[in-house]
């Protein structure tokens, strides 16, 4: 079931996962990416894929990790299920997989991928020897197998009925779903006609919209506290504004003033900007109640308007006062 694609089917790990994939440089790298996985609060994570020694031991290092020192007195456990794929065909694809519990002393998963060579002979099908930057495709899945005495949500399982919950099936984007109608209702009227009818497609959807994005979407309007990150706020973002439910827009807003893993404090300036959300910038800096806050917030004055440096200058002194 890991080394399935989850990018356009029902994602059935209620406590939460990350499946994406990367495309990899063909020669010998070691590159760190950043991740979240949503249903995790508070906790950001990164995998790097390292083939710095590969010629000699035949294998990609794969390692997963969190970016700060996991809590003392929680735990959590991971499986993830890789996949380096076949450009010509999926039976030659190599697979690997781990689990592995994260703890304060633990927290460091390494997964050996196996057959570099393979990977790396331009006749065996791994990458595209005419393409100007050759790379190499890995598929990773990542899900929440236990999560102890973490700040962690549980998503609703959108594909059993249960009557305590949702009044209406619809077909979502080629996916039988049973969602409240009722809450759906209260948040928008255009998003509830929808509903109405028991047909969603793509057309009805902001273009480029991905199957997990709407469905983490409705996770939301469900009342599921989802964590969200640079990667995906403008997607939601697009949500909230195309279905007009405006209730997603201020939970987006709640949490750029938060602050969004892999965002600066002047990303999030300009994503304001751009949708002229102009109460973000006061709102994080009320949020300052010393100058040590205020510094702690990071602001790049050199790259910010005339404007926002004025607001900053404000608090600044309020705070001096």
């Amino acid at each position: 079931m890991l080394h399935q694609d989850y990018i356009g089917k029902p994602n059935p790990f209620l406590l939460g996962s990350n499946c994406r994939y990367v495309d990899f440089p063909i020669e010998k790298k070691r590159i760190t990416y950043f991740f979240c996985i949503p249903t995790i609060h508070n906790v950001n994570w990164k995998f790097t894929v390292d083939t710095t020694n590969s010629e000699e031991t035949n294998i990609v290092k794969f390692s997963v990790s969190q970016k700060k020192t996991p809590k003392a007195y929680g735990s959590i456990e991971l499986e993830v299920g890789l996949v380096v794929e076949n450009l010509e065909s999926s039976e030659h694809s190599i697979r690997a997989i781990g689990r592995y519990e994260f703890t304060k002393d633990t927290n460091k998963m390494i997964i050996d991928i196996p057959g570099y060579d393979r990977i790396n002979d331009g006749k065996q099908g791994f990458f595209d020897e005419k393409a100007e930057e050759k790379t190499f495709k890995i598929r990773y899945n990542i899900v929440v197998k236990s999560s102890r005495l973490y700040d962690s949500v549980e998503l609703f399982d959108f594909y059993h009925f249960d009557s305590t919950i949702f009044d209406v099936e619809v077909n979502v984007l080629g996916h039988q779903m049973f969602l409240s109608k009722k809450l759906i209702s209260l948040q928008s009227l255009h998003l509830y006609h929808m509903i109405e009818s028991q047909n969603i497609n793509y057309s009805d959807l902001p273009t480029g919209c991905f199957f997990y994005i709407f469905h983490d979407f409705l996770q939301i309007i469900h009342g599921v506290d989802l964590q969200l990150d640079n990667e995906n706020i403008s997607e939601f973002l697009e949500l909230a504004y195309h279905l007009e439910v405006p209730r997603v827009t201020e939970y987006c807003k709640r949490q750029m003033i938060r602050g969004l893993d892999g965002m600066t404090t002047n990303q999030m300036v300009e994503l304001a900007e751009k949708w002229s959300f102009w109460d973000i910038v006061p709102r994080k800096l009320a949020q300052a109640h010393c100058l040590t806050d205020l510094k702690a917030q990071e602001w790049d004055l050199d790259e910010l308007e005339r404007d926002v440096i004025d607001q900053i200058t404000r608090r600044l002194f309020e705070l001096n006062c």
